[in-house]
C-alpha cells in the first residue's frame, strides 16, 4: 500500500503528537514561556553620590598647583617635595620654626612618611573653606570640618573606614573626643598658592 503525500505527514503527526504525549515537558515550557506580565523590572544599583564638599570643581590655578605637587610625589623625593614648598613664601609644614626638610626627616624618623601621607591624603575627596576674602581647599574633607560636624557617631561607614585609614584607632578616639580632624592635611589655596601640609602631634 503506497501512501499518498499527505496521508504520510498526517501519519507522522499522529506519531510525534503520541510521543510526545509521554513526555513532561510543562516544567521545561513554564521556565522557557515568556510571562504575560512582561519582563520583570530592571534592579539597578545607584552611584555613591560624591561628597557635597567635593562637588565644586577645581579652579584651574589649584588644579595646576595639586598636578605639580602629585608630579613631586612620584620622585619619592623629600628634598623635592621641600623645593616645591620653599617656592612658596607662606607655606607652612609645621607649627614650630623648624624647616621643612628637618621637621619632614624627624617625622619620617619616627615612622611618618611624609611622601606617602601626602599621598593618603590627596587620594581622599576634597572640602572646601570659605573665609570670605579667599577659599582654601583642602584634603582631605574630614580635615575641613569644624569638629561639630565631625561626630563619629554621625559619619557613615565609608567615612569611619576613611578615617581609620587616615588617623588609626588612636586619632579616632581624640576625634570621640570632641577634637578636630588630628591626621595629615594638605591645603591650597584658591589663586594655586599651597598653603600648608601639616601633621598634629
Amino acid at each position: 500500500m503506497i501512501l499518498r503525500p499527505e496521508r504520510f505527514v498526517l501519519l507522522l503527526a499522529a506519531i510525534l503528537a503520541i510521543t510526545l504525549a509521554g513526555c513532561d515537558l510543562s516544567g521545561k515550557l513554564e521556565d522557557s514561556a515568556p510571562s504575560a506580565e512582561g519582563p520583570g523590572p530592571e534592579v539597578s544599583v545607584p552611584e555613591a553620590s560624591p561628597p557635597d564638599a567635593a562637588v565644586e570643581t577645581l579652579p584651574p590655578a589649584v588644579q595646576a598647583k595639586l598636578d605639580l605637587i602629585r608630579e613631586t610625589l612620584k620622585t619619592g623625593s623629600i628634598r623635592s617635595l621641600v623645593r616645591l614648598a620653599n617656592q612658596e613664601p607662606d607655606f607652612r609644614s609645621n607649627f614650630g620654626n623648624l624647616n621643612h626638610y628637618d621637621h619632614w626627616y624627624i617625622l619620617k624618623r619616627m615612622g611618618l612618611d611624609v611622601i606617602e601621607k601626602t599621598e593618603q591624603v590627596l587620594n581622599q575627596p576634597y572640602g572646601v573653606k570659605d573665609f570670605g576674602a579667599e577659599k582654601y581647599y583642602i584634603w582631605p574633607e574630614l580635615a575641613a570640618r569644624p569638629p561639630e560636624d565631625l561626630v563619629y557617631s554621625r559619619l557613615t561607614f565609608q567615612e569611619r573606614a576613611a578615617l581609620l585609614e587616615l588617623v588609626s584607632e588612636a586619632g579616632i578616639e581624640r576625634v570621640k573626643g570632641g577634637e578636630p580632624y588630628p591626621g595629615f592635611r594638605l591645603a591650597i589655596r584658591e589663586d594655586g598658592s599651597w598653603a600648608y601640609l601639616l601633621q598634629d602631634n
